[in-house]
């Protein structure tokens, strides 16, 4: 290792303890980079907050940007709050807001507001640092509905959503790769080498607590 790539390391895993959890990932298509991911948790006592930010810039017959935000945050496992919003080329497609109310929640998508049954305690924030099981539901907030699991393999696992099937790797219960299948292409997000090397080596401010 050269040593400007282990002061890269050395700088992440500061950074990390200092900031939270954070996973990085880029978005590639063959040996092509679209973009970036980058998935942060932080924690204190029985409260848990997750952010998900990605851009991505596709050329087909055209060039388009489409970025993914998510912001969730939960007391106890359960789910409180989760907002998702997602932008192709700057402008807002689809925006919803899932909202805990004693036993059950408020979900909100474009002005329509629906009422669930709780708890969640799995949603699209927790997917990056907790594996799940064969079968296991996750709630999709840019959907509104529950997706299902599948396992293919060992940690290992598909999950059919209305946009197209997403496939994801996990290592030490993080996920390290989502091999993402849609109709106009199929590309990958691949953690980062700096992150992939801390949760190689279960480094405690990737795999760990705070």
């Amino acid at each position: 290792m050269s040593k400007l790539s282990f002061i890269s390391i050395i700088f992440f895993f500061a950074a990390a303890s200092a900031s939270g959890q954070i996973l990085k990932y880029e978005v590639v298509k063959g040996n092509k980079k679209l973009g970036d991911m980058i998935v942060e948790r932080r924690s204190n006592n029985n409260y848990i907050e997750y952010h998900v930010e990605s851009k991505v810039v596709f050329r087909i017959l055209f060039s388009f940007t489409v970025d993914y935000e998510s912001s969730s945050s939960y007391v106890n496992n359960v789910l409180e709050k989760e907002s998702t919003v997602s932008k192709l080329n700057g402008s807002t497609q689809k925006s919803s807001v899932v909202v805990r109310e004693g036993d059950n929640y408020l979900h909100t998508q474009n002005d329509i507001t629906t009422k669930l049954d709780g708890p969640i305690t799995y949603s699209v924030g927790a997917i990056y640092y907790n594996e799940p099981y064969d079968g296991q539901k996750v709630y999709s907030p840019q959907f509104g509905q529950y997706l299902t699991f599948e396992k293919m393999e060992n940690h290992v696992y598909k999950m059919e959503s209305p946009d197209g099937t997403n496939l994801y790797t996990y290592m030490n219960g993080i996920c390290t790769e989502v091999k993402v299948s849609r109709d106009f292409a199929k590309f990958y997000f691949r953690m980062a080498p700096e992150t992939f090397y801390a949760v190689q080596n279960q480094v405690d401010s990737i795999v760990g607590g705070n």
